[in-house]
């Protein structure tokens, strides 16, 4: 399986608990929502983890190139893949007609995904706390 199909796979399991949902009619953009949080969830850990070993001295601002041409660049994907086309539709389809122990076996390796990326921002985040920062304060 191609990264662009895990990716829409990733989608359609987020799409199917959505779903469920009160509002089925925004299953899609809730879908789109959950993914870009996981995306940014890595972002920040990935700088999180740049701070603590690279450069503790580094600041960040939320205006600033580094901060807004990433989440520009999540945007313009999810636009591209979710929100800007119907796409996904096929691959939800496509998805539906797998039998249920591929399913069952690709629900499986989602869960451990979003589980090691909510465990990767905490443990980052845990890393930034055994810190001196008073060392590093100018």
């Amino acid at each position: 399986m191609k990264f662009i199909e895990w990716y829409y796979y990733l989608f359609y399991k987020f799409y199917k608990i959505a779903l469920t949902g009160a509002i089925k009619s925004l299953a899609d953009w809730y879908a789109s929502l959950a993914i870009g949080a996981l995306e940014i969830f890595s972002l920040i850990s990935i700088y999180n983890y740049h701070k603590v070993f690279f450069d503790r001295y580094d600041t960040i601002e939320i205006r600033s190139f580094k901060v807004l041409f990433p989440l520009f660049i999540i945007l313009v994907i999810h636009h591209f893949a979710f929100n800007g086309t119907d796409k996904w539709q096929n691959y939800v389809n496509e998805f539906d007609q797998w039998p249920l122990q591929k399913n069952v076996v690709g629900s499986w390796v989602v869960a451990i995904v979003v589980l090691v990326m909510i465990a990767n921002i905490i443990v980052s985040y845990y890393l930034l706390s055994q810190v001196d920062w008073a060392a590093y304060r100018r």
